[in-house]
């Protein structure tokens, strides 16, 4: 099971953001570059970004795109929530059938989707880019 590519590339772009200073903004073909992002997927998905709140954009000299929110204030399911429209699921158990072990089956993966998408509120940008900027202040915007 993967996260869609849609949800990896607006990760990787939250990420690319947090980590420039405050006062800096980034052009979305830059982002694509430093990500490995196709641009033309990359420009839809910093759109969708833009409306939820958790981006800034500015025209002109200098402008590009900057995070909306703290990095510490974004987790990764927001994130994920806003491109896919929610996060995980293994198993849809409203209709399982029964037979011997379903009930064990449904338990363990309904715990391991709680256990997955727990660490997904759980983690903010900010945690995602801490150890690549070490004691560097973390960048957002206001």
């Amino acid at each position: 099971m993967q996260i869609s590519k849609k949800a990896d590339y607006a990760l990787r772009a939250m990420a690319i953001l947090a980590a420039l200073p405050p006062d800096r903004t980034m052009m979305a073909q830059e982002m694509a570059d430093a990500g490995k992002i196709p641009i033309k997927f990359l420009e839809q998905i910093l759109l969708v970004l833009k409306r939820g709140g958790f981006l800034r954009s500015k025209r002109g000299v200098g402008g590009g795109y900057r995070l909306g929110l703290e990095s510490r204030l974004i987790s990764v399911a927001d994130i994920i929530e806003a491109v896919d429209g929610e996060l995980l699921r293994f198993l849809d158990s409203k209709d399982y059938p029964e037979f011997p072990g379903a009930a064990g089956i449904v338990r363990c993966l309904a715990g391991a989707e709680d256990a997955t998408n727990r660490q997904l509120r759980d983690t903010s940008i900010e945690d995602l880019i801490r150890p690549d900027v070490g004691d560097a202040m973390v960048g957002y915007g206001i």
